[in-house]
């Protein structure tokens, strides 16, 4: 076995995704590794502070969804002034936190920039981490959180694996403007993605407002380049941040 696990690897034994073999083998180079034991510590933590601070209550309340309809495309609710559209699967742009980082979400390289997206309702509530692809459980729901850092702006999208890109967080055709400080701000309801497939969603933070239009011909263009894939799509390139993840709909 390598000298220390993935944050991943053990944010999937304590999700139980491994056989009674593979998690035995992981047990046992916990019980040799204080170090890796310490991250599976600090990852029970975040579970505990995380269903503290976002109870399944505000997963309960104002969800926001779209059924996607090939022949008939919902106009975009405004929901709290927000333009919010919601597609089949969503991809984050994000970097990998190392092994032993200490929590803050996941951190960007922009000075204390940070984006997260959380999972709840059909299972037990859970931070997804950038990388992988991650499973929805029916009925399961998800929110956005984001900590500025030195950048003004917010904006989400999501791209599905027939190219339909959808705002997902946006206001008049642009970005919105972001609560400033280091905490992490919660973007307001819940969102359900409903459809079969993979959507990939995108956070990003920049220091000047983006427009919507321009963002979402980026994704499509990005969509196109990655052969139709959401799964294989690349940065956009545009101004500032961004982060992506990467959801299988039940």
């Amino acid at each position: 076995m390598s000298a220390h696990q993935t944050e991943w690897t053990l944010r999937r034994l304590r999700a139980g995704e491994f056989s009674g073999t593979e998690a035995r083998q992981i047990q046992a180079h916990l019980t040799t590794c204080p170090p890796c034991a310490q991250v599976l510590q600090r990852l029970e933590e975040e579970q505990t502070r995380f269903e503290a601070q976002v109870p399944f209550e505000r997963f309960e309340t104002g969800v926001l969804g779209a059924q996607r309809d090939p022949r008939h495309t919902p106009a975009q609710p405004r929901v709290n002034g927000f333009l919010v559209a919601v597609a089949a699967t969503v991809l984050l742009a994000v970097v990998v936190r190392p092994l032993l980082e200490p929590e803050g979400g996941n951190r960007l390289k922009g000075g204390g920039a940070s984006a997260d997206l959380r999972i709840g309702g059909g299972g037990p509530q859970r931070s997804v981490p950038p990388g992988e692809l991650e499973p929805l459980l029916p009925g399961e729901r998800a929110r956005l959180g984001y900590v500025a850092g030195p950048h003004q702006y917010v904006l989400a999208v999501s791209v599905d694996d027939t190219g339909e890109v959808s705002t997902l967080y946006a206001e008049e055709e642009r970005s919105l403007p972001v609560k400033p400080g280091t905490e992490r701000h919660w973007l307001p309801e819940s969102l359900e993605f409903t459809g079969k497939g993979q959507e990939r969603v995108m956070v990003l933070l920049s220091d000047r407002p983006l427009r919507v239009e321009a963002v979402r011909e980026a994704a499509r263009t990005a969509w196109e380049r990655a052969g139709g894939k959401v799964s294989d799509m690349t940065p956009l390139g545009l101004e500032g941040e961004e982060i992506h993840w990467l959801l299988r709909k039940p």
